[in-house]
């Protein structure tokens, strides 16, 4: 009588676990960026951490591939994602968008190689929830102090490690992917790198890169969450959170954060 009573608990911590991390709305500084940008003549995106693409809680799949057809010439969109088969999918699923360009690396402090830090099985086949595939990350903390900081399950945490692979896989920095690209500028970037947010952060050159709104995961910088602020500030930027990100945008952009009723700070 005890195994079901035990599979039963294990049911209910799953389920529970995924209902905390269930995929939540767009925030809507986010939201107001990408209309803001969908009536601009032209426009570059740069998405760290694209995953498959085609995911409930993925910021710009539907922007993206819902523009007008006038505007295809006219944008650009430079999506990275290391994992080799995250990226095949991503591949599919943005096979018939144009503007879009795919890397297969991931985005560094450093040029080169670095460790991968990933889940090697199919979550979904072991009973477990599917976004526990997008945990991967530069960071092997991601799953010891970071997981009990913020999740915080510990039969999650020890599947996941239980299962975790780490492969060796190329990086760029910012710097070398927008030259790689031939950028001028980037009106958007979006990061959701579990936890290296702050590490890329430190290497742009803001008085180079006047990026007109940055929209990242915050939730699990832990103690650089307010470095990674008062780097922001630092450089000008206005700042708004909401769930588990934080948005930026230049002064020039505080009405329209005021307009959908946040108070840039």
């Amino acid at each position: 009588m005890l195994k079901p009573a035990r599979s039963a608990l294990s049911a209910c911590k799953r389920l529970i676990a995924k209902l905390r991390r269930s995929p939540a709305p767009i925030h809507p500084p986010f939201t107001a960026a990408l209309n803001t940008l969908s009536q601009a003549p032209s426009f570059v995106i740069v998405q760290l951490g694209a995953y498959i693409g085609n995911s409930d809680n993925d910021p710009l799949f539907n922007f993206l591939t819902h523009l007008p057809s006038r505007q295809a010439p006219s944008h650009q969109a430079i999506l990275v994602e290391p994992v080799a088969a995250f990226f095949s999918q991503l591949q599919n699923n943005y096979r018939h968008v144009p503007g879009v360009h795919l890397e297969n690396v991931a985005i560094s402090d450093t040029p080169g190689t670095a460790p991968f830090y990933r889940l090697g099985v199919d979550p979904v086949a072991h009973g477990y929830p599917d976004w526990l595939s997008q945990l991967s990350s530069l960071k092997d903390e991601r799953m010891h102090s970071l997981w009990e900081q913020y999740e915080a399950d510990p039969a999650i945490q020890a599947f996941y490690l239980k299962h975790r692979i780490t492969e060796e896989v190329p990086c760029l920095t910012f710097d070398q992917l927008a030259q790689k690209h031939a950028l001028n500028q980037v009106d958007l970037l979006q990061m959701d790198v579990e936890g290296y947010e702050f590490e890329i952060l430190k290497t742009i050159d803001f008085n180079r890169w006047n990026i007109r709104f940055i929209n990242y995961e915050s939730v699990l910088l832990q103690n650089n969450q307010l470095a990674c602020e008062t780097l922001l500030r630092d450089h000008g930027y206005l700042l708004a959170s909401y769930q588990k990100d934080t948005f930026a945008c230049r002064p020039e952009d505080a009405p329209l954060l005021r307009s959908i009723g946040h108070s840039p700070t």
